[in-house]
């Protein structure tokens, strides 16, 4: 064998895996992930003000004018924010109606309020034929989140977590500028309860 052409041979494998490392060094120094940080989370916490029970279960006279109103005043505690206003029309399950009940809501409307907001809520363009009563129930019509990115630029998971601080299903991944803030939010329906939103660099393959 000839000894020249076995050093030639090892010296450009040295050289490739030298070239290699270098190019590796190059590529990790230049995906510095981001740094999300969440600075404000913000929850609306409306509540029916106007009546006493939760809910407040109305009852429907027979032969109601069809073009009545179903109204009730709500308030804000919590935060600015949307509030998921539904009303409930209740079905009489036994002869003596002591049970009601409903399936769905007739109706849903997204209500913005801001805080410390007390303000009427009114459905008009529901028939109350075929019902015995009626409730207006408020839940969280959406949660808010503002969050910096203190590191590069890059993809951010951010995510809505329960009131025992597990994840929900509830997320979205945003591309986000080094030193940038964005607003995210999430849309109920939500019951009230304390919610709240994490944020880290997204994994490696959505990036």
């Amino acid at each position: 064998m000839d000894r020249r052409g076995v050093l030639a041979a090892a010296g450009s494998l040295l050289a490739v895996s030298a070239a290699g490392c270098a190019g590796s060094e190059s590529e990790s120094d230049g995906e510095d992930p981001p740094k999300p940080v969440v600075e404000d989370v913000r929850v609306p916490v409306v509540e029916r003000v106007d009546a006493d029970g939760v809910p407040s279960v109305e009852s429907i006279d027979a032969g109601s004018d069809s073009n009545r109103e179903f109204a009730a005043t709500f308030e804000n505690a919590g935060d600015a924010g949307d509030a998921a206003i539904s009303l409930y029309l209740l079905e009489a399950d036994d002869p003596d109606g002591d049970v009601l009940t409903a399936s769905a809501p007739a109706r849903v409307r997204v209500v913005r309020f801001a805080a410390g907001e007390r303000r009427a809520v009114a459905f008009d363009d529901v028939s109350p034929e075929g019902y015995d009563a009626y409730y207006l129930e408020a839940q969280i019509g959406s949660v808010e989140a503002d969050v910096r990115n203190d590191g590069e630029d890059g993809l951010v998971e951010v995510v809505l977590t329960s009131p025992d601080g597990e994840p929900t299903d509830k997320r979205r991944t945003i591309e986000l500028a080094a030193d940038a803030t964005e607003t995210v939010s999430f849309d109920g329906a939500f019951v009230r309860e304390a919610y709240d939103v994490r944020a880290e660099a997204a994994d490696e393959e959505r990036r």
